[in-house]
């Protein structure tokens, strides 16, 4: 019930609702068009220093909340100059750049963009190096895609062509995207200059909400047009956007379910040759993420230029998928697991016979000429339908039929089997109403009848052969494709649960921690109720077509990774052993475990246990007896599963970056080599039994020996400690000690805690430099 103080409120109130429900069914023409407006997308912020409107450039007043910011260009107004503010955002397409575009004999290039004022403090000038921006008015710029800064007096000695920046690898330049189908999609072209590029999907839901917040760092770093909302549109206009491209990088920005959804996606647009695949994990388990080495969490966004230069260094690996068929049907409940008995082949019977009752179904209410013959062509049940059927129609019966134009009276028949409620939803004496459908569905059933002859005389011996029948395979269904893991029984309970909770109480499950907690809680409770504590007897287990013996348990678990239930090696082990290979997802091998209780799952956070393994093997089959729903998870999302067969297959590959960690550390390692060798000074002379110099005119620090440094180093200015830190190859500190006056007396004093005052984060840097202390005052001692 909507209630307002007067109608016009009352209408306004419509008029959102209007146009929001008008956006949650927005065609992707109509989206893809608003993406590339170019248009502001402002919220309201607040300011820990003096700043200024872009439009009436006058100051924002108040301490909350005090004007408007475009979240991509940083754009600053009050609240009653939005209106004014032109749609000169970020540039997304060529038709945005305008008339600033540079065209030379190399092609088209883009310029700067530029916008005033409202610098950092920090904010240098990339002509003369002195300090721009001022905190009194408006004053000098910024480009908003190389992050260069000047003065206004130095702005036109600055080069005209925009170098993009230190992302410029993963940026889709906006001249790149220069004409729309004709379906209305942009399409993209690759400049020389995007060798790789990159396009980003955010779930801004994922997680602990910080999803919103990646989304803006990344549109300000990239060009927006190249950053999707996963929540806002999905990842279908992205691909769309890329699919030209002959290689390209997807980052998915959420949790294992947003990695499926843009997964499900390029399946659809069969890109996975095109596509390399990164996750950035912001959702609560973020399995895959941990695998492919991208850590369990990230929370930072001031790390996004880091992490994009560490995806342009990542390395390729294949990911298997895995398809997860069902069929569901009805089979009386086992009451003995340990052996397989002849009940087992009774309830085959039951499905093949439920089977035969749904071909006949579409034979006897279908139209279509196709759809009776593909329904009567499966031989399994061909001769179970001859017995029913009286002998066929010879040949000059047919003919004779034809030249009368009439349809004889058919013979008297046994009665057709009975069709399960699930076959057939229409009563039956709906099917035979009208004369001239029921002579058109006679003629197509002769015609059906002919093929079954013809096709049992060439394949009735074969069917054996193949195990299962072509009707068994024809009904099943493609439920989910699976990533990371498949569950049934108690995880499948704990995660339906859980997804029960977060939809009746989202407010409680924004957090990722809060999730967690949750997930504790309701194992907890499954300890206690052990709902599924004879789950051996309401399943069987086939792995590679072979029956597998199940013990006491409580739920089966199918892994693709090592990594299940938010970092959990439960298979327990990455090593190879005498009965069982190395687990890798990428090589079509499959490891079944069975879940004994909540105990075990939690135990395994911490032990690699090892009894619980059952198999690795290809291809995985469960059958649900009874008459029961159980609970089924694929990747964390759970529903319930009637009762029938379960068929965990191989899809297909993927293209997935991985970061190597130890590779990125021992590329720093020599990248910091290189910078030191490079910039070394010249070998010092040997250390002479010379007087210290007078205080008025020192030496310079890079032609003494460590003993005459020690001497004299009380005696440093700022200049000396930044040429002792060039000698130890941490230049990039040496400004941060000028600027905080640091001369030779307190570099003696200096400890740990200082050094993290004066930025020094790195451990390695801290220790290098408390060690050259060290030796000077050692030195300095001996002297």
């Amino acid at each position: 019930i909507l209630c307002a103080d007067n109608r016009k409120e009352m209408e306004e109130w419509m008029a959102a609702l209007r146009s929001v429900q008008n956006r949650e069914h927005m065609e992707s023409t109509q989206y893809s068009m608003d993406h590339f407006s170019g248009m502001h997308n402002w919220y309201a912020c607040s300011h820990a220093r003096p700043t200024y409107c872009n439009v009436c450039r006058e100051a924002l007043s108040g301490v909350m909340s005090h004007g408007l910011s475009c979240e991509v260009c940083k754009f600053k107004v009050h609240k009653r100059c939005a209106v004014r503010a032109t749609n000169n955002c970020k540039w997304t397409t060529l038709a945005s750049v305008g008339t600033d575009i540079i065209e030379d004999e190399e092609g088209v290039s883009m310029p700067h963009q530029w916008l005033e004022g409202n610098l950092p403090v920090s904010a240098k000038c990339s002509v003369c190096e002195k300090t721009c921006g001022s905190v009194l008015r408006l004053h000098d710029w910024k480009c908003l895609w190389c992050k260069a800064m000047v003065h206004s007096s130095c702005k036109e000695q600055l080069s005209i062509k925009c170098p993009l920046g230190q992302c410029k690898v993963s940026v889709i330049p906006p001249t790149a995207l220069n004409s729309i189908d004709s379906d209305g999609f942009w399409k993209a072209s690759c400049p020389p200059s995007c060798t790789s590029p990159l396009l980003v999907c955010v779930n801004s839901k994922s997680g602990d909400n910080q999803g919103v917040k990646f989304l803006r760092r990344f549109k300000q770093l990239l060009n927006p047009a190249q950053v999707f909302d996963l929540m806002n549109g999905g990842p279908h206009l992205g691909l769309r956007l890329f699919q030209r491209f002959d290689t390209f990088r997807i980052l998915v920005c959420g949790g294992d379910g947003s990695v499926g959804w843009v997964l499900s996606e390029i399946d659809t647009l069969s890109l996975h040759t095109q596509c390399q695949l990164g996750v950035l994990p912001l959702g609560t388990g973020n399995d895959l993420a941990r695998v492919l080495g991208w850590g369990a969490a990230c929370d930072d966004d001031a790390q996004l230029p880091q992490i994009l230069e560490k995806l342009e260094r990542a390395s390729t690996k294949m990911l298997d998928r895995w398809s997860i068929m069902v069929y569901e049907t009805k089979f009386p409940r086992q009451h003995s697991s340990s052996t397989i008995t002849d009940d087992y082949s009774d309830t085959e019977i039951l499905t093949y016979e439920d089977s035969v009752a749904a071909h006949l179904s579409k034979i006897l209410t279908s139209d279509q000429h196709s759809v009776v013959i593909s329904s009567a062509k499966p031989p399994v049940w061909s001769l179970s339908l001859l017995r029913l059927l009286p002998p066929p129609p010879t040949i000059a019966e047919e003919q004779e039929e034809e030249e009368e134009g009439v349809l004889h009276p058919p013979r008297p028949t046994p009665p057709t089997p009975a069709c399960s409620p699930r076959c057939s939803s229409a009563p039956p004496a709906a099917i035979f109403k009208p004369r001239e459908q029921l002579m058109l569905r006679a003629n197509s059933l002769k015609k059906a009848i002919r093929q079954i002859i013809e096709h049992t005389e060439r394949g009735e011996t074969g069917y054996r052969a193949h195990g299962e029948s072509c009707v068994f395979r024809d009904c099943y269904t493609e439920k989910c494709v699976m990533n990371n893991y498949f569950g049934i029984g108690l995880d499948a309970k704990i995660s339906l649960d859980f997804n029960n909770k977060r939809d009746e109480h989202p407010e409680k499950c924004r957090s990722r921690t809060k999730n967690m907690m949750w997930y504790g809680v309701l194992g907890t409770k499954e300890l206690l109720h052990r709902t599924y504590k004879n789950l051996e007897q309401r399943v069987l287990l086939e792995c590679d077509s072979r029956p597998i013996p199940l013990p006491s348990l409580q739920g089966i678990a199918v892994l693709n990774i090592p990594s299940y239930a938010g970092g959990t090696n439960f298979w327990g082990g990455t090593k190879e052993d005498d009965t069982f290979s190395a687990p890798s997802f990428d090589d079509k091998i499959l490891e079944v475990v069975a879940v004994f209780g909540s105990m075990q799952m939690a135990v395994s956070r911490v032990i690699n246990l090892q009894h619980h393994r059952i198999a690795q093997c290809r291809q995985v089959k469960i059958t649900i007896l009874g008459d029961e729903c159980v609970p089924v998870q694929v990747d964390g999302e759970a529903w319930l599963q009637p009762p029938g067969f379960i068929r965990i297959v191989h899809k297909n590959r993927t293209q997935t970056l991985t970061r190597d960690r130890a590779f990125e550390s021992t590329l720093k390692s020599w990248e910091d080599k290189q910078r030191c060798e490079f910039r070394a000074p010249p070998p010092l002379s040997p250390p002479q039994p010379v007087t210290p110099p007078p205080p008025l005119s020192p030496p310079h620090p890079e032609v003494l020996s460590d003993e005459q440094l020690a001497h004299i180093m009380e005696r440093w200015g700022t200049l000396e400690v930044g040429a002792w830190l060039e000698r130890l190859c941490l230049q990039e500190y040496k400004e941060i000690f000028i600027r905080h006056d640091v001369q030779g007396a307190e570099l003696l004093l200096l400890e740990r805690r200082d050094l993290k005052d004066l930025g020094v984060t790195k451990v390695g840097h801290m220790k290098r430099i408390l060690q050259g202390i060290r030796e000077l005052t050692r030195s300095s001692t001996d002297v």
